[in-house]
């Protein structure tokens, strides 16, 4: 049986290697019941180069407690969670296929080993109101094996846990108030970690954790030695949390070394040693952990970062965030098959504005098989679209005009196209096809493939270059004029459609689809340079205020472009429920309504599309630099 559920917990760290005093006796508002002790085991599983790590998932086999089984943690933004499975009855100690499965866009098919074992004495304290239990405090104590170094770590935490889901935000700020005025009292802080298995790594933990063996080995760095909470490319590990996730831990401190400075009359004999003392702004302040770590490394070389440096970044990037959110796909979760169809057309759109520092056959090879990605995400997001659209077209109705039982079929029709796309979706990330275009983007975000005009370029030529070719070819799309013979231009089947539906003064069926055609690349094309620029900005290139600027403007247009796509998009779907209620005997009277007004809307789109694109056209060379 698998389970899933989104915690809303708060950690501390506990100073001492002794069972803490706490006095939850005078716990204000509630009282503690019983305590209640286990003894739990778990080890934790990753792949040789701890690529779950990195996606913040933490996979594990916990023995004892009353969680016992397989357990995936997961932090996707700010929100965390977890998927239990049951122990397989026969061999319970084999990662159940179905976990296997949820991780396979992480773990691409590579082994998961044991990479560290924790045994925790856990107590217990149930957190009791008038009308029952709200939350669960929980005393850890750790002995955390690190099995690849050899190194075991110790160290005492606590865990609040609200144990109820109908609390509102006031009451559970009053649990978490109760529970931390004992806890602060006793000397605990709020945690850094996030996560048990970063601590045991040696990522994270400061002062918090102990080496207990061997006892030469610092506490202070890692076993490479590393400072702990980095990776070696000097980005945070997925166990450990990003600036934003110290923040109440920091803000705990700031009003410590504050309460502290008032006492000694306004002297702060740590100040030097105070790690919430703010430095001075620095140049390169603005820069991520990976953007630091790379300079660092050419720095080092006594070579300056380059345009593959940036390209390196940028991808690197975008294939982590496909793969957090194929997981997120696997997970079910809001919102999921459009995010990854974004980052899917992002790394295709900076392929195709770098063509030049990219070798010819692994860019066509790359964009053709993304290409084939996105339109099976495409069909998922086209049925998302509609379900929306839908529902607006229903509520602007006027009441009566289109009956209960109508809109009722007509939802429940979308809802099961959308079961039916979500499902070719999930076939399509569990082919080999897809797992071996995901390795190869890892290989191309190496390195692999970069032409040597890629580390020719400094990092602002790179930037401008790219993001001015994603720019020129939205110049390229809107001017694209409509022939006066059509009939030998290639469309897709959407333009097609659109050409047999409606009709324009002045242009035939096939005049038509070519004017949508160009609309609907155009859109496109303006995404693309919004991709690109966003890319390039994660990754601290600067390609020139105005080449951003222009590329604001091509975003500006997306929504006005979009709303005649999108009809176009909803037209198509009514018109195929219009096939479907005929062959069924339903009645079509509601589908024929909102299909009527949908290619009004559709028309009225088209009729406005060329002074969008004049618009646009306009707007763009005005924030374009005349040269370079």
């Amino acid at each position: 049986m698998v389970t899933q559920q989104v915690e809303i917990e708060r950690k501390y760290d506990v100073p001492g290697s002794g069972k803490p005093a706490l006095k939850l006796h005078k716990l204000e508002r509630f009282t503690v019941g019983e305590p209640v002790e286990h003894d739990m085991s778990a080890t934790y599983y990753d792949t040789e180069d701890l690529q779950l790590a990195r996606a913040k998932v933490a996979v594990r086999r916990r023995r004892g407690g009353s969680d016992d089984g397989w357990h995936v943690k997961y932090q996707a933004g700010s929100a965390r969670g977890e998927v239990h499975h049951d122990p397989l009855k026969s061999a319970p100690e084999r990662i159940p296929a179905a976990l296997r499965k949820l991780l396979l866009g992480l773990t691409l098919g590579e082994e998961l080993t044991p990479v560290a074992t924790i045994d925790t004495h856990r107590t217990e304290y149930p957190v009791l109101g008038e009308d029952g239990q709200y939350a669960e405090l929980c005393l850890d104590t750790v002995a955390a094996r690190d099995e690849r170094a050899g190194i075991t770590r110790a160290w005492t935490e606590c865990e609040a846990e609200l144990s109820r889901d109908d609390l509102t935000e006031k009451q559970a700020r009053k649990v978490f108030e109760a529970v931390e005025a004992v806890l602060y009292a006793a000397g605990a802080t709020p945690s850094s970690s996030v996560a048990k298995i970063a601590r045991a790594l040696g990522q994270d933990g400061g002062d918090a954790v102990r080496i207990v063996t061997p006892e030469h080995v610092e506490s202070t760095a890692g076993e490479d030695g590393r400072g702990a909470g980095k990776d070696a490319d000097g980005s945070s590990p997925a166990g450990a949390p990003e600036d934003g996730e110290r923040k109440s831990s920091e803000e705990f401190r700031k009003a410590k070394n504050k309460k502290d400075k008032k006492k000694s009359g306004g002297k702060d004999s740590g100040e030097s040693a105070d790690p919430t003392r703010k430095t001075p702004k620095t140049k390169d302040s603005g820069k991520d952990a990976a953007t630091k770590a790379s300079d660092a490394k050419h720095a080092g070389e006594g070579a300056q970062p380059t345009g593959a440096d940036v390209l390196t970044r940028m991808l690197t990037r975008l294939v982590g965030e496909l793969q957090a959110w194929d997981f997120a796909v696997r997970l079910g979760a809001e919102d999921s098959v459009h995010q990854l169809r974004v980052r899917s057309r992002a790394l295709r759109s900076v392929l195709q504005a770098s063509r030049d520092f990219v070798a010819q056959e692994v860019a066509e090879d790359l964009e053709n098989r993304l290409k084939l990605l996105a339109r099976v995400l495409g069909d998922a997001r086209d049925q998302e679209v509609a379900r929306e659209r839908l529902e607006t077209l229903l509520q602007a109705q006027s009441a009566g005009l289109v009956s209960t039982a109508a809109a009722q079929e007509l939802r429940e029709a979308a809802e099961h196209l959308g079961e039916d796309a979500a499902r070719g979706v999930r076939r399509e990330l569990d082919s080999p096809a897809y797992l071996q275009l995901l390795k190869d983007l890892r290989h191309l975000a190496a390195g692999q493939g970069f032409t040597e005009e890629a580390a020719r370029h400094s990092p602002k030529k790179f930037a401008r270059t790219v993001l001015g070719t994603a720019l020129n070819r939205v110049l390229a799309r809107a001017e694209t004029p409509v022939p006066e013979d059509a009939g030998e231009v290639t469309v897709s089947t959407m333009a097609q459609v659109v050409g047999e539906r409606i009709s324009l003064p002045g242009k035939d069926p096939r005049q038509t689809a070519v004017a949508f055609e160009i609309l609907h690349e155009t859109r496109k094309a303006a995404k693309s340079a919004r991709y690109v620029s966003e890319a390039l900005q994660h990754a601290q290139a600067k390609a020139g205020k105005k080449r951003v600027r222009a590329a604001a403007v091509a975003k500006d247009y997306q929504d006005d472009l979009g709303v005649v796509t999108d009809a176009a998009v909803m037209e198509e779907w009514l018109a195929r429920m219009a096939r479907s209620f005929q062959r069924t005997g339903r009645d079509r009277y509601a589908v024929g309504l909102l299909h009527g007004l949908e290619l009004s809307d559709l028309r009225n789109g088209m009729l406005e599309a060329p002074e969008i694109l004049e618009d646009l056209v306009e707007d763009l060379r005005d924030a374009l630099p005349s040269k370079d």
